[in-house]
This record gives structure tokens, C-alpha cells and sequence, in this order.
């Protein structure tokens, strides 16, 4: 009897310990939400402290506590794509905003993929596309027409990366289905600063050339086939050097 008073008692016991460690913690979360004004307002000093050129072109948006932070996102007035978050945990505050706001990483994550859904609704093709660098090394024309995504397909800010199948592993076959795929592009007012194309041989499918920097003046270049068949030739000739183009050849998985 004593041992099933003493067994009862530990249960209780233990029962009570957990619950008590459950309402301390409970307490503690809802303690934590209760100070998110606090820490508005401390985001907020922050922002106008060190951003204090751009506080009036954001929006601070609400404060989030979420994994013993809190978070607020930035958003810029000219696009919601463009923003940065500040963090507060603990007495330490820290941001995204060199590589999210200055650099425009979360504006050009989403023009990527505008861009290339705006290219396939055009062409029926898919392609990769990568902005070619970041918002602030554009000056303020181009950085405005970005912002406000005026004529993203001509603004030759971005590279389109393509794969090609090619049956005939010849330079004039390669030459003629890269001005090809150019032509298409132009002739629906697609105008990248530059492309990248990947030469996959149809027949032997582990053989494949990447070729970088290749420009819409390739397709009236005159030279146009001797740089293809330089490349299969695996040449560094000053014919590439002079296009300022280069290649690799992909390695075999």
C-alpha cells in the first residue's frame, strides 16, 4: 500500500512539475508577443538611424515574433518586390539590407522569374534567365525603369541561358541553330544583354559545350563559324579573346 501511495505521489508530483514548466513557458511566449510595440519602435529607430536616406521611400511593415526574434520587413514604395528585413534578438539588431534593398536581390529573384515566364508565354520556349548585376551598380535611368518594370524584356539587363539539341555535331549545324534561336528572340523584341547556350550532341548525349557571351551581333558576325569551330577545336584563339567569348566543356555525370 505504501509503495502505491509513494508511486501515486511521484506521478502527482512529476504531473504537477510538468504543467508548472508548461505555464512558465506559456507566460514567457505571450510576455515576448506582448513587447512586440517595443520592438516596433526600436526597428523603427534603427531604420531611421542608419537608413534614414530611404525611410521615407519604405514601408515598415509589421513586427513578427517568431524563434526568440523579432522581424519586421521593409518594403520599398516604388515595388513590393524590393525589401529587406530587420532583426532584433535579444539587445542585437541586424539587416538584410545590403545584399536584399541596396543589391536587389529579392527584386531581381522575382524579375528572373518573370522575365523567363514572359519569354515562354512568347516563344513557347523555356530558358534560364539571370539579371546581369546588382541594382546598384545601374544608374538611377536604369534603375527606375527596373523598379518600375517598364519594358523588362528590352532593358538588356539580364542573360537568357539555353540548351540546344543539336543531330549534327558540325560547326556549321551549331552556328546556324544558335542564330536560330537569336532570331526567334529578336523578332519578338527579347533582347538580353547576352546569352549563355548549352550544345548538347543528340547522339552521344554526355558531350555538351557551354558557351558564355555570345551577343545578338554573332548572328552577322562573318567570323561566326570559325569561333564555333574554334571551340570544338578546343581552341583558346584570339578570335575568342577578340569576341570576348568562352566555353567549357560540361563534365560527364
Amino acid at each position: 500500500m505504501k509503495k502505491q501511495k509513494d508511486l501515486l505521489l511521484a506521478r502527482n508530483l512529476f504531473a504537477l512539475i510538468v504543467f508548472t514548466l508548461l505555464g512558465i513557458i506559456i507566460v514567457v511566449e505571450k510576455s515576448k508577443g506582448l513587447l512586440i510595440p517595443k520592438a516596433t519602435k526600436d526597428i523603427e529607430k534603427y531604420l531611421n538611424k542608419h537608413y534614414q536616406e530611404i525611410s521615407d521611400t519604405v514601408i515598415q511593415e509589421a513586427t513578427i515574433y517568431k524563434e526568440n526574434t523579432y522581424t519586421a520587413k521593409i518594403t520599398s514604395k516604388k515595388n513590393k518586390n524590393l525589401y529587406f528585413y530587420i532583426h532584433k534578438k535579444r539587445k542585437k539588431i541586424s539587416d538584410t539590407y545590403q545584399t536584399d534593398f541596396l543589391e536587389g536581390k529579392t527584386l531581381f529573384t522575382y524579375l528572373e522569374k518573370k522575365i523567363k515566364k514572359q519569354i515562354k508565354e512568347k516563344t513557347q520556349t523555356n530558358v534560364t534567365v539571370y539579371m546581369i548585376s546588382t541594382l546598384d551598380q545601374y544608374v538611377s535611368t536604369t534603375q527606375e525603369d527596373i523598379l518600375q518594370e517598364n519594358n523588362l524584356l528590352q532593358l538588356k539587363c539580364y542573360t537568357i541561358k539555353k540548351e540546344i539539341i543539336i543531330k549534327n555535331w558540325t560547326a556549321q549545324e551549331i552556328t546556324n541553330e544558335i542564330i536560330d534561336i537569336m532570331k526567334l528572340y529578336n523578332s519578338q523584341d527579347i533582347l538580353p544583354k547576352n546569352y549563355t547556350i548549352i550544345i548538347t550532341n543528340k547522339n552521344h548525349i554526355k558531350e555538351a559545350i557551354e558557351i558564355k557571351n555570345l551577343t545578338i551581333d554573332f548572328i552577322n558576325n562573318p567570323t561566326n563559324m570559325d569561333i564555333i569551330n574554334d571551340i570544338l577545336e578546343e581552341k583558346e584563339s584570339k578570335l575568342l579573346k577578340e569576341n570576348k567569348i568562352t566555353y567549357k566543356y560540361l563534365e560527364e555525370e
